[in-house]
């Protein structure tokens, strides 16, 4: 409902078309725009087209945004449903998380010798079915089927699971029988096997050694044997856990009370008794001190994190060669001030969120003020929330910018008012209509016509009763 400050078919346009009957429609229209708006029944139900983009709503049930090439998103009762045309023959769906169809990746975005356009299809977690460079693949969970890439894994296959599955990853294969008590582990130069909590050994020749016995009380492993950061790591959980490498090295006691890392690699150490409450860091770039609840001052090279009071009050800060940010939140999401300015093309950013009264944005310094914020600072940057939840109780907007030039719009139009420059236009329906175009041009209309009063170069006009003829007086010889 609010008109953006700068686009030419604001209600200041010259060749602007305005027609308000609040809430039932709100109409607004501009030809050397090519804008057209139009609103019913407040915030409930959008049409409204710019340029080569046409936009559709019916607040919160449905939304669609769809332009000349083909590239559309659709929202219907978000996070519900969700779909994407991405207009280069690719599109996904999402049915809150668990329902999904996606024409995977773009081939033009690929190597030639690696262009492959994979398919997926999933009703989570019972039904895959997909096209990937190792082939076609469908799953029935429980019962059976096969998966490519899915869970960080090459290959999955399953009959009747727990019963039976098997894994594949890098080449190793794991066999699973009544998962996870019995696995088998094969592969080239590869072998083992488990009796899940009781004993499980496994090995590849010059790559890794794993041991466990009554899980996960006793395991040893040296991992990463191939590489120039072997890594060994021996335990009797809870009472000792030891993790060691050329480039870091760990110690645990009776976790989580006494432990302690030193990482050679990016030089500092770090003291937890217990974890993770009390904690000290010590190095160049890595530095602090944590005492929770009561305070919390951590360095992590370019980034510094505080706590005061946790979880009352928490800032967190990112200086760089490339980016300035800071955020303060007041107990996690009730308050929130970000600010952040990016060094190398000079775009800034300030948000502020004080749930659930307003919200407040100001980028490269044109600043949004509106009331009231019930989900955005929960999901701060969500087009899909912005699009089609928030329009439904944000009563107050307000959008300016450093030249002057506002918009504001009460309980979506029933009061709005538009500022550029000496130019000024604002209603509060039904009661009064204002417009000024210059200091010696204005027009006030009340009960939408009853009376109407104009004033220019050519003299001053009235109007009474809805007719289109007036009074004329005072006209300029000139």
């Amino acid at each position: 409902m609010l008109t953006i400050l700068w686009c030419a078919s604001s209600a200041l346009a010259y060749d602007a078309t305005l027609s308000t009957l609040w809430p039932l429609w709100d109409y607004r229209a501009s030809d050397a725009a090519d804008y057209k708006s139009t609103h019913l029944l407040g915030p409930l139900l959008k049409y409204e087209t710019k340029g080569f983009e046409t936009e559709y709503a019916l607040r919160p049930l449905f939304y669609r945004a769809v332009d000349d090439e083909g590239v559309s998103s659709t929202d219907v009762l978000y996070p519900v449903l969700r779909h994407k045309n991405r207009g280069d023959g690719t599109s996904s769906i999402r049915v809150l998380g668990l329902l999904s169809y996606d024409f995977g990746e773009n081939e033009a975005d690929k190597p030639e010798d690696e262009a492959f356009n994979s398919k997926r299809y999933y009703l989570f977690p019972f039904l895959f079915y997909g096209e990937e460079e190792q082939g076609s693949y469908f799953a029935f969970f429980p019962f059976g089927g096969t998966l490519y890439n899915w869970f960080s894994r090459d290959r999955i296959s399953f009959t009747l699971f727990p019963l039976y599955s098997q894994t594949e990853r890098k080449g190793t294969q794991v066999d699973n029988f009544l998962w996870p008590f019995f696995a088998r582990i094969s592969g080239e130069n590869e072998s083992g096997y488990k009796f899940w909590p009781i004993y499980g050994a496994s090995r590849k020749e010059g790559v890794y050694r794993k041991k466990f016995f009554l899980w996960p009380i006793f395991f040893s492993e040296s991992l990463k044997l191939n590489t120039d950061n072997p890594k060994e790591v021996r335990a009797a959980w809870p009472f000792y856990i030891s993790k060691d490498s050329p480039k870091r090295s760990s110690t645990t006691i009776l976790w989580p009370f006494f432990s302690k890392v030193e990482n050679r690699e990016k030089d500092y150490v770090v003291w937890n008794a217990p974890w993770p409450l009390v904690r000290v860091t010590k190095g160049d770039k890595y530095h602090g001190l944590k005492v929770l609840p009561f305070h919390s001052d951590e360095t992590m090279d370019v980034k510094r994190e505080r706590w005061y009071l946790w979880p009352i009050y928490k800032i967190e800060e990112m200086n760089s060669e490339l980016i300035m940010r800071r955020r303060d939140r007041v107990l996690f999401f009730l308050y929130s001030d970000v600010r952040e300015i990016k060094y190398e093309t000079g775009d800034s950013l300030r948000r502020i969120d004080f749930w659930p009264f307003f919200g407040y944005k100001n980028t490269n310094g044109v600043s949004h003020l509106h009331v009231l914020s019930l989900l955005e600072p929960f999901f701060p940057g969500n087009e899909s929330i912005e699009r089609l939840w928030s329009p439904l109780w944000r009563v107050y907007q307000k959008k300016w910018d450093q030249q002057g030039n506002r918009v504001v719009s009460l309980l979506w139009n029933l009061y709005w008012s538009e500022q550029q420059g000496e130019r000024l236009a604002w209603e509060l329906f039904p009661v009064i209509e204002y417009r000024r175009d210059s200091q010696v041009e204005s027009d006030i209309t009340l009960l939408k016509g009853l009376i109407r009063y104009r004033k220019g170069l050519d003299g001053k006009q009235l109007n009474l009763f809805y007719l289109p003829w007036g009074i004329h007086w005072g006209r300029d010889a000139g």
